[in-house]
């Protein structure tokens, strides 16, 4: 019996709402095979994962097969024989509960009868909670044929030896339930909030729930009703940090008074301060609840460095927030009253410690602070840095502890704030902090309009003082103050300023890494700049490879690499690799952070400089409205611009006019390619509003001006757009241009450039088929169009059938409406019909002969039905519908509807 995948299911009690069921068709439809082809299942996974809807959903779906009974086990019921099986037995007449012999046989008789006919089939939640009597006798009917088990379970091996033996025997087969990923995840947001949410608002509930549906659900509720998430035109956005009160926390608070009090206070310290040492632990806490947690896989123990955490992250940020402050303090006492030494921890359970010190409002050292705060800028928590800075209260300043407050206000785009710090850093002429402080200001007077000493001057002073240190600090300095100018010579697009020793750097292998693989994310860019583009992708590609092999990279740094081998394909004019390195990078644990928290702009604007308006709308809408409420980065200008380019590639002028109106000025200065892409869409834009005749002077000058300052990507873009929308003198000067370039990308074009000032549909359609394949489809139809035209007018008519064919595959790809799957559904049930045919290989002859028309009049509807679905030709017709896909002749119009 075939049973469809489940539509709804109750939603836990703490919800009290129904749920789709997302993210499990496989597990559903294994369940129900289970239960339909064998003696059934058990599902095992943690609490929260959503085991009992599953099996409830795949009892409602065999429901008509089987008589269904429930059966929950518990801690309460546990303690009585047949406990969970009472309301059962109670329907029973009296049976004498002494002998389990006599039970199992009443219990099989009264279940026969009441299954008229029907197997039964016990679904049983918490089996590891049933009574050892009531699990027997539910074993008992499992072996003897009179019933199915689906059951649920944490663990599996904490069931009964009766149980699982069934599993290791085969009766029985174990399906295991893993959290959603983030995409699944998502779509039961979106599902609960009744709307899209922004990729911030998305990720920041998936990184505290990591994919648990229960915990999903109820944190989501939780924001909605704290105003933390709210409705922004159309998109669910991230409004403040996240709320730890309400339904979540109510549940948070049945589980903690299920555990008894010594359990309770290893959760407590264990929550205050994850990553505690194994040993402090044991010393201030009952080894024996610490055991019983870790058996329950509550607690996990780091067997590397000793370390305790509990399991579920989750957990611990609730815990923390309900401890009331006394305990939270008392806790905090009785660690110092153990004479403990913070300042020997790991960096993790160091940090953990200053916060919690922090927390309950004592003072911190200042030496554990620094190292603290170090700690957290590495890991990308720039609040804990303030955190915990706040609550050092030294007779005196502490450089290395202002230092990490600096990074922690750059970091958070609090520019003025940082040079503060800085400038006051520096003029304590500390040893240990002069030249980091030195080069954390250079990179901040750069998105300032008037900074105390500009970049330059600071980089030339950090040099200098790096220059007089002895080594080994000497060399390690020198490497930093070459990886940041190499990082502001990108900033600024200005490979000219590249340091001289950044070669030599990104080839020293005794170097840091994190320096090491920044510098290269420089220098892939920086080739690209310069227009050597075949070094640039192939330096990418293989620092792309480094990456994924890194260890212990500082979040940032992290970020700031992958951004860096992005943008290297996008200058490169190579967006369809650019995409599917954001889609490759969020399976890299140190990664999806940045990634999906921001991803929808950068990919926004890859999509629309591919041409993609639709698709680049469905990234930028919501990018743009959480950016409306919170733009630490100043990038709105960017994505309005965008949007403007996007409505204007579809005609929608009052919405681009809107947009255009609407782009503000940025408020510190942007990296050069953020400012390049937003004047490109502004002005591209309003190219698209031009009449007839109007040559597009404004992005030719554009082009011009960065093909004077050495920026290649920015002036090719320009000038081809400029060129393709027919200004001679921008072609010419494209080929120019891009013949200074190197490798595939500047020969297309400059053979766009060639091929629309010479006329040439050859190498028209050469740079056509370049574009196609590096994903730049607007510029890709075009260019085939201009290229069939010329073979047209030079009666090349396989050119001219080659090039319709390439700009028949941009033009599928530019739009929605476009796609073969939609104008098909256009077409009338007679062309549907017909073009079936066609593609199955039937000639006009015998088309006319089965639908009764001239082979003159089935080509001449064919012409028609080619040109709606912007095809050439049954060839090609054939090949987009895939040899499995066309069906026999008789059957091709049922394939179309």
């Amino acid at each position: 019996m075939r049973v469809a995948p489940p539509q709804l299911y109750p939603g836990n009690a703490a919800g009290g709402t129904q749920t789709r069921l997302i993210g499990r068709t496989e597990e559903f439809t294994a369940v129900v095979s289970a239960v339909e082809s064998n003696g059934g299942a058990v599902i095992v996974g943690p609490e929260g994962v959503g085991k009992t809807a599953l099996a409830n959903a795949a009892a409602r779906a065999v429901q008509k097969g089987f008589h269904v009974v429930h059966i929950r086990g518990s801690s309460f019921s546990s303690g009585t024989a047949y406990g969970a099986l009472a309301w059962l037995l109670s329907e029973m007449p009296d049976t004498p509960l002494e002998n389990p012999v006599q039970v199992s046989r009443a219990l099989k008789a009264h279940l026969e009868l009441r299954a008229e006919g029907r197997r039964t089939l016990l679904v049983v939640d918490n089996v590891h909670e049933l009574d050892a009597l009531s699990q027997t006798a539910t074993v008992q009917l499992m072996r003897q044929s009179s019933a199915a088990l689906l059951a649920t379970t944490p663990d599996l091996l904490r069931c009964g030896e009766d149980l699982v033996r069934l599993w290791a025997e085969g009766m029985i087969r174990r399906i295991d339930l893993s959290p959603l990923d983030p995409a699944d995840s998502l779509a039961l947001m979106e599902q609960i909030a009744g709307g899209r949410l922004s990729a911030l608002a998305a990720h920041t509930v998936w990184r505290q729930t990591r994919g648990n549906p229960l915990f999903t659900s109820l944190l989501c509720r939780d924001q909605i009703t704290a105003g933390r998430l709210t409705e922004h035109g159309g998109v669910w956005t991230l409004a403040g940090p996240l709320s730890f009160n309400g339904e979540i926390s109510d549940w948070l608070e049945s589980w903690y008074r299920r555990i008894g009090p010594p359990e309770r206070r290893v959760v407590d310290l264990v929550s205050l301060c994850p990553g505690i040492p194994l040993q402090v632990l044991l010393e201030t806490a009952d080894a024996q609840a610490a055991e019983t947690l870790e058996e329950q896989g509550v607690l996990e123990v780091s067997h590397g460095d000793g370390s305790v955490r509990l399991r579920n992250p989750l957990y611990a940020r609730l815990v923390a927030e309900r401890v009331p402050l006394g305990h939270f303090f008392e806790l905090w006492q009785e660690l110092l009253g153990a004479r403990l030494n913070p300042a020997s921890w790991a960096d993790g359970p160091a940090k953990a410690f200053a916060v919690w010190s922090a927390t309950a409002g004592n003072a911190v050292d200042p030496a554990l602070a620094a190292r603290a705060c170090a700690a957290a800028n590495r890991d990308g928590e720039p609040d804990t840095v303030l955190k915990i800075a706040a609550a050092v209260q030294a007779p005196g300043p502490h450089p290395r502890l202002m230092l990490e407050r600096a990074r922690a206000l750059r970091t958070l785009h609090q520019a003025a704030a940082a040079e503060e710090e800085l400038k006051n850093l520096i003029g304590m002429n500390h040893p240990e902090t002069e030249v980091p402080a030195l080069l954390e200001l250079a990179q901040t007077a750069r998105s300032l309009s008037r900074p105390h000493m500009s970049a330059a001057q600071a980089l030339r002073q950090a040099e200098a003082a790096s220059a007089a240190l002895p080594e080994p600090g000497r060399t390690e300095l020198l490497q930093q103050a070459t990886a940041v100018r190499a990082s502001l010579a990108v900033l600024d697009a200005d490979p000219a300023a590249a340091p001289a020793a950044l070669g030599a750097l990104c080839l020293d292998a005794g170097a840091p890494a994190d320096v090491v693989l920044q510098a290269r994310a420089c220098r892939c860019q920086l080739l690209a700049l310069s227009g050597r583009t075949q070094e640039a992708q192939q330096e990418a590609a293989e620092l792309w490879e480094s990456l994924q092999q890194a260890r212990d990279l500082p979040l940032t740094a992290g970020a700031e690499i992958l951004d860096g081998i992005v943008c290297t394909h996008i200058m490169c004019a190579d967006p369809a690799r650019a995409l599917a390195l954001l889609d490759q990078a969020r399976r890299l644990p140190y990664l999806e952070t940045h990634l999906s928290a921001w991803s929808e702009l950068p990919a926004g604007a890859i999509h629309a400089i591919a041409g993609r308006a639709d698709t680049a709308l469905g990234c930028l809408v919501p990018a743009h409205r959480q950016l409306e409420v919170d733009d630490p980065r100043g990038l709105l200008p960017l994505a309005l611009a965008a949007m403007a380019y996007c409505y204007a590639q579809r005609k929608e002028w009052d919405r681009m006019s809107e947009h255009l109106a609407a782009v503000p000025e940025f408020k510190t200065a942007p990296a050069a390619y953020v400012l390049a892409a937003t004047r490109y869409f502004q002005l591209a834009a309003v190219l698209s509003l031009a009449p007839d005749g109007d040559l597009p002077q404004q992005l030719t000058d554009q082009g011009r001006r960065a093909s004077r300052n050495g920026n290649f990507p920015a002036a090719v873009l320009c000038l081809s757009s400029a060129a393709l929308a027919g200004d001679a003198a921008a072609a010419k000067l494209l080929e120019t241009t891009a013949a200074a370039g190197d490798g595939p990308a500047a020969r297309m074009w400059e053979r766009l450039g060639a091929g629309l000032w010479q006329g040439s549909g050859k190498a028209l359609f050469e740079s056509a088929e370049a574009l196609l394949a590096r994903g730049l489809y607007g510029h890709g139809y075009k260019a085939a169009a201009a290229a069939q035209e010329a073979a047209e007018s030079g009666n090349q008519r396989e050119l001219s059938r080659r090039a319709r064919m390439t700009a028949n595959e941009c033009y599928r790809m530019l739009a929605d409406a476009n796609s073969l799957e939609s104008r098909l559904a256009n077409l009338s049930d007679f062309e549907r019909d017909l073009a079936a045919r066609a593609a199955s290989g039937a000639s006009s002859a015998r088309l006319g002969s089965a639908l009764h028309l001239s082979p003159r009049t089935v080509d001449w509807h064919l012409g028609r039905i080619f040109q709606k679905l912007h095809v050439s030709g049954r060839a090609e017709l054939r090949r987009l519908l895939g040899n499995g896909a066309v069906r026999r002749e008789g059957e091709a119009g049922q394939y179309f509807k």
